[in-house]
Order: structure tokens, then C-alpha cells, then sequence
């Protein structure tokens, strides 16, 4: 009665049956009460169940509960369980999630205390997104991964700019950046990359750049000894010794033997140059006191000039003012310069030059009066040039050039009496009077040179036609040259007096002969001119020029006898009239086809406006076919120059408007064709430049780019078109060729590279065909590395060799083969080898000592050899229908076929095995499921049926 009423008493979370405990924790206790809470945490420590333990770890639901159970929990079940949740917290978002300061709190108690490993810790960093945690979590990850990889794959998956340049500012190697930089996707990250490269690098080029500042310093330093100026060497060894400071300064950055090299190869050098320059040193000082001397000289003498120049100023102004000048004063200047230059440095012969100008001075002293009278003079010479105008003509010519040469004379007189001093105004005065005059004067005596070179020219040639019987050219000619003789100057006039003379001579006895000689001539050309009006030519154009020519003949024959010259006139004109009058007519219909042709050209004018005004409003909306603008152009142009003849006076005016209207047009197709011209030498200039790349195919992919832009461009023009075409092809085909070229060392490289990697697989086949058996496996995995190997070298170095790589695949192929048939081969031997071992355990119940030196016992797994060590510390029996249900379990997994006894048992297996899969997802492994039900417990007689069905599943199945 008491166990009774104790037993009911007894809360169900303490019942002994683990079933009712959870039903207890799900039901029965709250979270809300901190006794319910106390017992939940108790019951995760001490409760005997691991099922009881989890699912009040479930209940809590608590991070820190979690936690703890996974390390401390005296069940590996539940501490699995607790750290798999742990992991799923940190990695996951479930209902518990934990704030940044919880999470800083657990990484605190991990760097004392590790509480986490590394599979968690590596989850929960790849799952966090707070930036100082993942920074935090990576500093604890990277003490137990210090892999490249790992950090590469942080950098790749995390995607947090501030943990990214977390990492960029811990890495040293420039390697690994520059594996970076290719996995940045953001802009600032590479920026920060690229910097930090630069700056590396910079770091690491500093002691080279030392080592190179050093040498070249030394190296200039050694070159000094060949300056033969010692003002030079000095001036550079000083630039040198403190360039070679600034390189000391960063010695720290060499190794100390180098230091000690350099320091050492300095100071000899320096020593040898002391000792090299020495003598020069001594005559370079002497040079400096040489070059003072000369400095105080030239500093004398100009302060001399410009006292003497002051002295001289003073003396003009005061003449030139009238003003009364103090001698004495002068005087006592003039004799205390004298003194300054006979003390002075200047040697003998330059104080004598300063001494003579002192004297001048002194002396002009004296003529005061007499300058003050020349200046006056030369006042009034400037006034009156100023007074005549420049002449305009030859014929005012040769008058005022002898005044101005009258004036000049007059001036130099002047200036002499003057001694010098004239004031600076009339000098600049008379100074643009001389260049006014000059340059006035230059054209007109330019002409008047080649007046007198023509008049020479026509003298000559009058006596030329004179002795050759062209007497009536000569009047003519020398009627000019004696209109214009009086033009020239006196001593032209003079030089050709002798041939004037001549000449006007022999024109005055030629004037007598002249009517003697034209009145026959003119009867006879007058005849000519008859016979042209009686008989016509059936040509009116050669009628015309015909009658043309006798007016030119009748007007070159002179005067005839008075008596009849004027009747033999009268009668020519006449005959020329009606010679002439068949023409007139002829060139009447002339003008009717003329005026038709203006007609004519004004609209082909018209359309040529058109033409333009189009072609502009086209330029101006950038929709200009600059070919068609060229066709309709050159259309234009052959319509103008068939349009026929029209009258002089009106074809200027239009073929010059026509220029003018069509020039827009021709500058607009021009700097069409200049700009394709200049398109099209920059796409052969970059052609050419492809010559020098030495990857010919890109080169050849980039000619064939080129080649399209080409086609893209315009036409150049007839003159530049196909000379740029020719250019760009014979370019283009020297490229292609240098393909062919290198295409055919490719083929015969590769046809070599070809026979080598034939040879090898040759010997690798032949080593496979021998290897067949278990032992040979060691043999077939070198071969399959061997063929792997050559596999990746055909594929990098022969990418085209396809047949060998299919042959090297179908060799893997084979080799895979034959090392899957001898593990499987192996694999049935072990689990025909496990089995029979099972059997005679059963049979004849042998101890683990027997076990091990069973034959069958060396021929199993490793595996195997630890799960019947396991087997022989079991002393439990397994339960009832146990071994039963998880030999349905594997036979169901295996998917072979039981008894038909079990049907039904094997159907429900199924359906709770299917839902397990469902809810858990793991994957099938027989081995470990085999090993589950040797464990189950102690095997019997009984179960032997049992171990033949499941020697059916393993071997053979």
C-alpha cells in the first residue's frame, strides 16, 4: 500500500520509462518557471537517456545550453547533437539567433577557452555579416588555416568591403594580390590591391635602386679623372660628394659587405682624384686671380666710357642750350680721370686710347664757339630736307636725288666741324631723314636701273635688226627710246651715248628708203586681197584669219609715195570689207549658237547652285553620301565643258562664277578625301607596327580588324587611292606571310612533338598490356600518373594533336578498367574473406586471439579488422527480431530480394526506413549498416540463415 501510493506520487519527468520522461518535457514542464527550467538543465546532465537529454536540450532551446551540452555532456550522442546545433546557429539563420555582443562574448571565451572548432568556426564565418566579427573570426581561423587557399577562398566568398581591405593591409606576398585581383569585382578593392602591389614592390626595388644609385655615382666619380678643365671636375665632384650623401643615407637598406665595398671603393677613388688634380688645382687658382685681373679691367674701362660719355653729354647739352659752360669744372674732371687712368690696371696701350679721348675732350673744350656756330648749321640742314618732298616719278627723279646728295655733302662737312657734339635729337633726326631718303628712293632707282637695262637691250637689238634688213621694227624702237632717254641719269646717259648715236644714225638715212621700198609692196598686197574677194575660200574661219594676216602685212609695210599712199589705203580697206563680208555672216549664226550655249551653261549653273545648297544641308545633318556627292559633281563638271563655245566677254564671268559656286563643293569632297587619306595612313602605320609584334597570330586577328576598318573608310581620291591601297595590301601580305612561315615550323614542330608523344604511349600501352593481376596495381597507378601527365603536356604544349589525346583517353580509359576490376576483384575476395571469418566465429565460437591468426583475418580491411575487434567486447544479446528487421534494413538498402516469408515484415521495413531517408537525407552506406548489425550483439547458430542472405547482398550481388 505504500509503494502504492509513492508510485503515485511520483511526477512523470522522474518515470523510468524515457518515453513518458519526453512526453514529460513537452507537456508538463515550462520555461516560464525557473524550478521547471532548473530540472530541464538537470535532466541534460544526468538523465540516462540520451533522447531524454536532447529533447530537453530542445525544450531550453538555448544557445549557451547548447553550448555547454557540446562539450560538456557526459553522452557523445547528445554532445554531437548539441554541437550540431551549435553549428546550425552559427551558420543558419534559426529561431536563435545571437546579437554582435553575444558573439563578441563567445569569441572572447574561445581565445582563452576553445570552445568551438574548426568546421563551426569556419561555418559561422562564412554565414556572418558583421564586419568586426568576421575580421575576429578569420584572425582565429587563420592561426589553424594558414593556407593561401583558404585565404584566396575568404577573400572570394565574403563580400564585405571592410573585411576585404582587412585582408589586402595583412598580406605581404605579391603573389597572392595578384590572385586577388583577378577574384575583386569591386572597383576600390582592386584600386587598393594595385596600391598595395605598388607600394611592395617599391619596397622591394629600394635596395636595387640604392645598389644602382650607388654604382653610377661611383662610375662618375671614376669618370672625373678624364675632365681636363679643373673648374669643370670641381664644379661636378661637388654635385657628386653630395649625390653620394643622399645614397649613404639609405646604406641601411644593404647587406654590410656591400656597405663596406662601396664605402671603400669611394674613398679610393676620391684619393686617387686628390692626387690626379693636385697640379691642376695649383694653376686653377692662378687662373681665378688672371680672370679677377680681367674682371677689374673691363670694369675700368667701362666706368672710363661712361665718365667720358657723361663728360661728352654735358659739353652737347650745353652748346646746344647756349648755356655758359664752367671750363674749370671740366677741366679739373677731365685731369682727375686722366689721373684714374694712368693709376688704373689697364696696361700701356689701353690707357693711351682712354688718354686721346680725354685730349679730344680738352680740345673741344677749346671750340666752343666754332661747334656752337656747326650745330646751328646742322640745324638748319635738317630743316630744310625736311622742306622737299620725296619724288613720285622718274621724271622728278634725277632733280631731287642731286639735291639730297648736295645735302648730304653739305651735312658731312658739318659733322666734322662739329668734332662730335651733336646733340642726340638732330642725330636721330638727321638719322630718319637718311633712312626716309633710302627707302624713297630705292624703288625709283630700282626702276630707273631697269629702264636703262631695256634701253641698252633695244639699242643692241636695233642694230641687230638694222644689219638683218627688219627696217621697220627699228622705228618703232628707237622712237621709245628716244622718248624716254631723258629718265636717266647723267652717267646711264653717258654709258649709252655711243650707241645712241650709232643708232640715230642709221635711222636717219633708212627714213628716206622706207617710201621707196613699201609702195610696191603695198601694190602687190593689194592684188592678194582682190583675188581673195573674186575667188573665196569655202572655209569662212580661214577666210578670216586669212584676211586678218594682210591687214598685219598692209599695216608693217610703212608709208609709200605721198602721191598715192593714200588711194592704195583707201582701196585695201575696201577689198577687206568685201573679202571679210562672206564671214559675217557665218559668225552671225556664231552668236545664235553661242547665245544657245549661254542659255546652255546658266541652268547648268543653276543645278550646280542646287547641288550645293543640297549637298550643305546635308554636311549639315551629317547625312552626306560624299560618293554620289562626287558623281553628281563630276557630272556637273562634264556637262560645263561640253557646253559649247560662248561669247568671250560673257565665258569669264560665268566660268568664274561656275569656280565659285562649285568650290564649296570640291573643298568639301577634298577634305573628304584628305581626311580618308589620313584615316587610311594611320590603319597602315598601325599595320606596320604589327610586323614587330612577335605573336604573328594576334597580329594576323588584329590585320584582319584593320582590314574591315579599311573597307569602312572612304575613298581617298584618284591621285592617293590605290598607292595608299597598294601600300596597305603589300604590308598585310608581308604580315600573312610571316604566318605561313611560322605555320610551317609549327607543323614540323608539331609533327616532331607528335612522334615523341606517340613513342611514349607506345611504351605505356605496352607496359599495360603486361600489367593484368592484383600484384600489378602499384604498376597501373604509376602508369595512370605516367598517362595523366602525358595527357596535361599534349593538351598544353599540342592543343591541335586530337588523335593522340583521344589515344592517350582511350589508354586512361583502359587503365581505369583494369584497376576497377582488380579492386572490385579485391573487394570480393575481402568480403568472401569477412564471411567466412563470420561463419566460423558462429561455428566454432573463436576468441579474438584465434581471430587473428585465422588466414582469412590478414585478408581483411583495415575496417574490418577494427569492427570485429569492436564485436569481440560485445557481451550483449541482440533483441528480438533485431537482427531480423536491420538484415530486411540491408537487403531493402542493397535492393536484393528476401525471403518470401518476410513480405510483409518487409514492407513495413520499408516504410519507416523511407520515411528515416525522408527526414534525415544521408546517404547509403552498406559497409557501415553491416558493421551496425554485427554489433547488435552476440551472434548464434541461429543467425547463420541470417549471415547467407546477407553473403548473397555482399558478394557477387
Amino acid at each position: 500500500m505504500i509503494f502504492s501510493n509513492l508510485f503515485k506520487t511520483k511526477v512523470n519527468w522522474q518515470h523510468k520509462d524515457a518515453t513518458t520522461r519526453i512526453t514529460a518535457i513537452n507537456n508538463e514542464l515550462s520555461l516560464s518557471n525557473q524550478e521547471h527550467l532548473t530540472i530541464l538543465q538537470g535532466m541534460v546532465v544526468n538523465d540516462d537517456s540520451d533522447l531524454v537529454r536532447r529533447a530537453a536540450l530542445i525544450k531550453i532551446n538555448n544557445f549557451i545550453s547548447y553550448l555547454s551540452a557540446s562539450h560538456d555532456n557526459t553522452q557523445d550522442k547528445v554532445k554531437q547533437f548539441a554541437a550540431e546545433k551549435v553549428h546550425q546557429i552559427l551558420s543558419s539563420d534559426l529561431d536563435i539567433e545571437l546579437d554582435d555582443k553575444e558573439k563578441q562574448n563567445l569569441l572572447a571565451q574561445q581565445k582563452q577557452h576553445p570552445l568551438l572548432n574548426s568546421a563551426t568556426l569556419e561555418a559561422w564565418f562564412f554565414h556572418e555579416k558583421n564586419s568586426e566579427i568576421i575580421i575576429a573570426l578569420y584572425q582565429e581561423l587563420s592561426l589553424r588555416k594558414k593556407s593561401a587557399q583558404f585565404l584566396v577562398q575568404c577573400f572570394t566568398q565574403k563580400h564585405e568591403l571592410s573585411f576585404k581591405q582587412y585582408l589586402i593591409n595583412q598580406i605581404d606576398d605579391i603573389k597572392i594580390l595578384e590572385k586577388l585581383i583577378k577574384k575583386a569585382s569591386e572597383e576600390q578593392i582592386r584600386t587598393d590591391i594595385e596600391a598595395k602591389i605598388d607600394a611592395i614592390q617599391a619596397k622591394l626595388d629600394e635596395p636595387i635602386k640604392v645598389n644602382k644609385q650607388a654604382q653610377l655615382i661611383l662610375a662618375k666619380l671614376q669618370a672625373l679623372k678624364d675632365i681636363a678643365d679643373y673648374g669643370t671636375y670641381k664644379q661636378r665632384k661637388i654635385k657628386l660628394l653630395k649625390e653620394w650623401q643622399d645614397v649613404a643615407s639609405q646604406f641601411d637598406l644593404l647587406n654590410s659587405d656591400k656597405v663596406a665595398n662601396y664605402i671603400d671603393k669611394q674613398t679610393a677613388i676620391m684619393s686617387h682624384l686628390d692626387k690626379l688634380f693636385v697640379a691642376k688645382a695649383e694653376n686653377y687658382q692662378q687662373q681665378i686671380i688672371a680672370d679677377k685681373l680681367a674682371h677689374d679691367k673691363q670694369q675700368d674701362k667701362k666706368a672710363f666710357s661712361q665718365n667720358l660719355n657723361q663728360i661728352n653729354q654735358s659739353i652737347t647739352t650745353a652748346v646746344f642750350s647756349n648755356e655758359n659752360l664752367d671750363e674749370a669744372l671740366f677741366h679739373k674732371q677731365l685731369s682727375q680721370l686722366m689721373d684714374d687712368i694712368e693709376n688704373s690696371t689697364l696696361n700701356k696701350s689701353e690707357q693711351q686710347s682712354f688718354i686721346a679721348e680725354v685730349n679730344q675732350l680738352a680740345a673741344r673744350l677749346e671750340k666752343i664757339p666754332e661747334i656752337a656756330e656747326c650745330v646751328s648749321q646742322a640745324t638748319h640742314l635738317i630743316s630744310k630736307i625736311s622742306h622737299i618732298n620725296l619724288p613720285s616719278n622718274l621724271e622728278e627723279f634725277n632733280d631731287k636725288q642731286l639735291a639730297y646728295n648736295n645735302w648730304l655733302t653739305s651735312w658731312k662737312v658739318v659733322e666734322q666741324k662739329t668734332l662730335g657734339i651733336l646733340p642726340e635729337s638732330i642725330i636721330e633726326s638727321q638719322k630718319q631723314i637718311v633712312s626716309t631718303w633710302k627707302n624713297g628712293l630705292k624703288p625709283l632707282q630700282s626702276q630707273q636701273k631697269e629702264l636703262f637695262f631695256q634701253h641698252k637691250k633695244k639699242l643692241q637689238d636695233i642694230k641687230r635688226l638694222l644689219n638683218i634688213g627688219k627696217y621697220k621694227v627699228c622705228f618703232g624702237l628707237f622712237k621709245g627710246v628716244t622718248e624716254t632717254i631723258s629718265l636717266l641719269s647723267a652717267q646711264q646717259t653717258l654709258q649709252l651715248q655711243r650707241d645712241f648715236e650709232q643708232v640715230e644714225k642709221r635711222i636717219a638715212e633708212l627714213s628716206d628708203w622706207e617710201s621707196y621700198i613699201a609702195t610696191p609692196r603695198k601694190h602687190g598686197l593689194l592684188k592678194a586681197i582682190k583675188g581673195l574677194v573674186e575667188k573665196p575660200l569655202d572655209n569662212p574661219n580661214e577666210q578670216a584669219v586669212k584676211v586678218k594676216e594682210y591687214r598685219k602685212t598692209w599695216n608693217t609695210l610703212g608709208h609709200a609715195d605721198e602721191s598715192v599712199d593714200q588711194a592704195l589705203n583707201e582701196d585695201f580697206n575696201k577689198l577687206c570689207e568685201q573679202a571679210f563680208a562672206p564671214c559675217r555672216l557665218f559668225f552671225a549664226e556664231q552668236d545664235e549658237l553661242r547665245e544657245k550655249h549661254l542659255k546652255h551653261r546658266q541652268s547648268i549653273l543653276v543645278n550646280a547652285k542646287q547641288l550645293v545648297s543640297t549637298v550643305k544641308e546635308s554636311i549639315a545633318s551629317q547625312a552626306v553620301d560624299f560618293k554620289q556627292c562626287e558623281n553628281q559633281l563630276n557630272h556637273i563638271q562634264q556637262q560645263w565643258t561640253n557646253g559649247g563655245e560662248v561669247d568671250r566677254v560673257h565665258y569669264k564671268n560665268l566660268q568664274q562664277e561656275f569656280r565659285e559656286v562649285i568650290k564649296p563643293l570640291k573643298v568639301a569632297i577634298n577634305d573628304f578625301h584628305l581626311n580618308n587619306v589620313e584615316q587610311k595612313n594611320r590603319l597602315i602605320n598601325q599595320v606596320e607596327a604589327l610586323l614587330d609584334n612577335e605573336d604573328v597570330y594576334f597580329a594576323i586577328e588584329s590585320a584582319k580588324k584593320l582590314q574591315q576598318q579599311w573597307r569602312s573608310v572612304g575613298f581617298a581620291g584618284k591621285s592617293q587611292e590605290n598607292i595608299l591601297w597598294q601600300k596597305f595590301r603589300t604590308v598585310n601580305d608581308q604580315l600573312f606571310a610571316k604566318r605561313s612561315v611560322l605555320k610551317s615550323e609549327e607543323k614540323s614542330l608539331l609533327a616532331a612533338q607528335q612522334q615523341n608523344f606517340e613513342t611514349q604511349l607506345t611504351a605505356l600501352n605496352d607496359n599495360l598490356t603486361a600489367a593484368s593481376s592484383e600484384q600489378d596495381k602499384p604498376t597501373l597507378l604509376t602508369l595512370s600518373s605516367e598517362v595523366e601527365s602525358l595527357h596535361q603536356e599534349v593538351k598544353q604544349k599540342a592543343p591541335t594533336l586530337k588523335g593522340i589525346i583521344s589515344k592517350i583517353e582511350r589508354t586512361k580509359v583502359l587503365i581505369e578498367q583494369k584497376l576497377s576490376e582488380i579492386d572490385k576483384k579485391f573487394a570480393q575476395q575481402s568480403w568472401s574473406s569477412l564471411f567466412t571469418v563470420l561463419t566460423e566465429m558462429i561455428t566454432n565460437q573463436l576468441t579474438m586471439e584465434e581471430l587473428k591468426h585465422h588466414n582469412n583475418f590478414s585478408n581483411l580491411t583495415n575496417f574490418w579488422q577494427k569492427r570485429l575487434t569492436e564485436y569481440s567486447k560485445v557481451t550483449h544479446q541482440a533483441g528480438v527480431d533485431e537482427r531480423s528487421s536491420k538484415t530486411l534494413i540491408i537487403e531493402i538498402l542493397s535492393k536484393s530480394d528476401s525471403p518470401a516469408s518476410f513480405a510483409e515484415q518487409r514492407m513495413a521495413v520499408q516504410v519507416k526506413l523511407l520515411q528515416q531517408q525522408m527526414l534525415t537525407g544521408n546517404d547509403i552506406d552498406l559497409s557501415k549498416e553491416l558493421a551496425d548489425w554485427l554489433l547488435l550483439g552476440k551472434l548464434e547458430t541461429a543467425d547463420l540463415p541470417l549471415l547467407e542472405r546477407l553473403q548473397k547482398v555482399f558478394i557477387n550481388p
